[in-house]
């Protein structure tokens, strides 16, 4: 089932729509390790503040093969819009052979048992990219955990099912990770059993989130990005987010996709120069998180690989 997500409705299970904030971006690179670029960035609520961990690169790294090593950075909000970085920045470096020399990419955060797990991007360029495992009590000292999965080559984006609240969720008794090619199932969110899963999308996962209306009933949805075609408006998008429905009892099968995206390039910022075609620069959005706070959803995504934007919805 495809949905068209320009008209005025959106179906049940879907969320939005999105409205980006009008003074976008809410985060510019300024100096040192993120004065090229900020983006790509997982958020999480504690203690009544917005926590972000976004992806930087240094301006010395721009035009090498690999653009840039990348490293993350913590910003602080009490609004979700006017943020104040740690002082202590990086808070993760890459330092390990298999994060070198592309480095830590494309966080993902979630809460499991009063203890952060960040799952991010490994980018032993040119050879690998693997997804790897780090943990915190508080957001600033992390301990690497290595890749989650060394045998294998070529894993990326690993989106752990959560709630609306950044906790980790069991569905049908396992916790649940989607990957671009695999999915991994784990009953105590140590040992994980990986296996290749043929989405049926093209695109990256950016964020996959359950319990967000019915606690213990909803489906799994999935937001997802990459080179979208428009059937409505009958245009190419580069990187544009939508979203897809898979099933709480077959976390493996696609039930739904809207066949428009919720959130496309639309601002200057979100066009990327360095990226261009026979229409000009080409737009580029991401996202790694989606949080629910003070009754809306919040969406901090990456724009044209350099900045960071916010849109929002109305949560129902």
């Amino acid at each position: 089932m495809q949905i068209d997500a320009t008209k005025q409705y959106l179906p049940e299970w879907s969320i939005g729509p999105f409205e980006k904030y009008d003074k976008n971006p809410v985060l510019s690179p300024t100096t040192g390790f993120e004065s090229w670029t900020v983006y790509n960035p997982a958020v999480i609520v504690k203690d009544g503040r917005f926590c972000m961990v976004y992806r930087a690169e240094a301006v010395e790294g721009k035009g090498t093969p690999y653009a840039g090593t990348s490293q993350l950075g913590l910003a602080m909000s009490d609004d979700g819009i006017n943020w104040e970085r740690y002082e202590g920045n990086p808070i993760m470096a890459a330092t390990e052979e298999y994060e070198m020399p592309g480095g830590c990419e494309d966080p993902r955060l979630v809460r499991h048992g009063g203890i952060y797990y960040l799952t991010y991007t490994g980018y032993y360029w040119p050879h690998d990219v693997r997804v790897c495992l780090a943990t915190s009590t508080d957001l600033i000292h992390w301990e690497k955990q290595g890749p989650m999965f060394p045998e294998m080559r070529n894993t990326k984006s690993g989106c752990i099912v959560q709630n609306p609240e950044g906790e980790a969720v069991k569905v049908n008794g396992r916790y649940v990770m989607y990957m671009n090619h695999h999915i991994a199932y784990s009953d105590d969110f140590i040992q994980w059993e990986v296996k290749e899963f043929e989405r049926g999308l093209s695109g990256e996962v950016c964020v996959a989130i359950t319990d967000y209306r019915a606690s213990g009933r909803d489906d799994i949805l999935v937001f997802y990005a990459g080179s979208l075609k428009g059937e409505v408006a009958n245009v190419d998008w580069y990187y544009a987010i939508s979203e897809s429905l898979y099933s709480r009892q077959n976390p493996e099968k696609l039930l739904a996709v809207l066949s428009e995206p919720v959130l496309k390039p639309e601002s200057a910022f979100e066009k990327d120069p360095d990226r261009l075609d026979e229409n000009g620069a080409k737009g580029t959005l991401f996202m790694d998180s989606i949080i629910r706070h003070d009754g809306r959803w919040w969406v901090h995504y990456g724009a044209s690989d350099k900045y960071i934007g916010l849109a929002t919805a109305k949560a129902t």
